[in-house]
């Protein structure tokens, strides 16, 4: 890791200098990562570090305990299966329901867009930038709803959201397939009339995306 950072908020600065390294999986899951090192990597305080670690652990990225070491966190089937599966179909497709409704030329410009920035990554197989597009794709449907309650609960679980796609996808190894499981949920939130077929199709694609590969996890 290697970066120039200002005085202004220093520790968020070095956060997202950690987190890129995660979420590009230079830091792998169960991984030890020190504050002494980090400090030396990138030219700045251990207690600086301290305080990027301690915001970290509190977005569900790395994990310590008293007197032992400080990793990045794992994910397991459970997790997916009991409590990151349930709660994204509950806000997404509720957010879906409360947005589409709402939904013009820009939004599907965005969807669009995505989709577009997806087989990019698909032919230079682009995983972590894949991953990105695939969040943004989701956090759109959320975001559109504009219910603040409803975008916290998702901010709160986003990055778990990600390392799960980190973990499980970077083994299953079926960009191609990924890409045309898009292509059809995009084409049916864009082009698709019934808020009922777009929300089956949105509860769909996440199961179907997510379950068969999840063994991958342990």
């Amino acid at each position: 890791m290697n970066a120039n950072f200002s005085k202004n908020s220093l520790k968020h600065q070095i956060a997202q200098q950690i987190k890129k390294s995660i979420f590009e999986g230079k830091l792998e899951q169960g991984e030890k990562i020190t504050e002494l090192q980090v400090a030396q990597d990138l030219g700045v305080s251990r207690t600086s570090v301290r305080e990027a670690m301690l915001l970290l652990e509190l977005e569900g990225l790395l994990i310590s305990e008293p007197y032992k070491d400080t990793r990045v966190t794992t994910i397991s089937q459970e997790e997916v299966l009991e409590l990151l599966i349930p709660m994204r179909l509950h806000i997404e497709t509720y957010a879906l329901k409360k947005g589409f409704d709402t939904w013009g030329d820009e939004t599907n410009e965005q969807f669009k867009l995505i989709l577009e920035n997806m087989r990019k990554a698909i032919h230079y197989e682009d995983y972590p930038t894949f991953i990105d597009l695939d969040i943004q794709l989701h956090e759109l449907i959320v975001m559109s709803s504009k219910l603040d309650n409803v975008i916290r609960i998702w901010e709160s679980i986003v990055h778990r959201i990600r390392l799960h796609f980190l973990y499980q996808n970077s083994k299953s190894g079926t960009l191609e397939k990924w890409l045309v499981d898009h292509e059809e949920l995009i084409d049916i939130l864009i082009n698709g009339k019934s808020l009922e077929l777009a929300v089956e199709s949105l509860r769909k694609h996440i199961i179907d995306t997510n379950i068969p590969d999840v063994y991958l996890l342990d």
